[in-house]
């Protein structure tokens, strides 16, 4: 588990694990529970996922 714990461009390999695990997980919850129907998205829907993403 030392690994974990080593520098990988300068920051902990844990912390780009849970970076990658977090961008897997939001694209999996956007794309299979958010847009499950084929419909186009308006202003204001897009103008709120944004500001979803953004605050993440």
């Amino acid at each position: 588990m030392e690994f974990l714990f080593a520098d990988w461009l300068g920051t902990p390999a844990w912390f780009w694990l849970s970076f990658i695990t977090l961008v897997i997980a939001l694209t999996a919850f956007d794309l299979g529970i958010l847009n499950k129907e084929n419909k186009e998205m308006g202003i204001g829907e897009s103008l709120k996922l944004s500001a979803l993403y953004i605050g993440i």
